[in-house]
């Protein structure tokens, strides 16, 4: 056993660092917290909507947004992919989203806002055509300090099970 959570001894006074939990480790209705979170920027919003070529009224025209509710909100597309990102430390080891369903958009969220994300683990089984991989089913939501949920939705990853695949062939034990 090694003295520290986040790392596993292969040596005497040399660790690993662990990516993630097992596969194997994780179950049913486990809920996961998410850190750190991030602050959302409005100018950081509006720079990926020019580069996605998103012109949602609401995040790049000013007058649009002061009628919908003060300030600019921070483009949705953003908000779902930083959530699915903040994930991949717990889940690191995926192999492919296998689809994502009931992604739903609470709140707006605004400039300055900071959004925590937090997982639930609702399903997972053994692949049946992949032996070293797994399916698991996750429904993962984005939160603000005040508790306001901004984002919400169910994903279906493959990955691979514990101490299998490439993350072991390359010391990721």
């Amino acid at each position: 056993m090694s003295l520290f959570l986040s790392h596993i001894a292969i040596g005497e006074n040399e660790y690993v660092e662990t990516i993630g939990i097992e596969f194997d480790d994780l179950a049913v209705g486990m809920i996961i917290e998410h850190r750190p979170g991030f602050t959302l920027y409005a100018r950081d919003s509006l720079e990926r909507a020019r580069i996605s070529g998103d012109h949602t009224p609401s995040v790049v025209d000013p007058e649009v947004a002061s009628a919908e509710g003060g300030q600019s909100s921070i483009l949705e597309s953003w908000i779902a992919g930083s959530l699915a990102a903040t994930t991949t430390r717990v889940f690191g080891r995926v192999t492919a989203n296998l689809g994502w369903e009931n992604i739903v958009f609470e709140a707006p969220a605004r400039d300055g806002d900071t959004m925590f994300a937090e997982s639930t683990v609702l399903d997972k089984r053994h692949s049946k055509s992949r032996p070293d991989q797994g399916i698991l089913h996750i429904t993962s939501r984005g939160v603000t300090r005040k508790g306001t949920e901004i984002c919400r939705f169910e994903r279906r990853l493959l990955v691979y099970r514990s101490a299998q695949g490439p993350h072991k062939q390359a010391g990721y034990v």
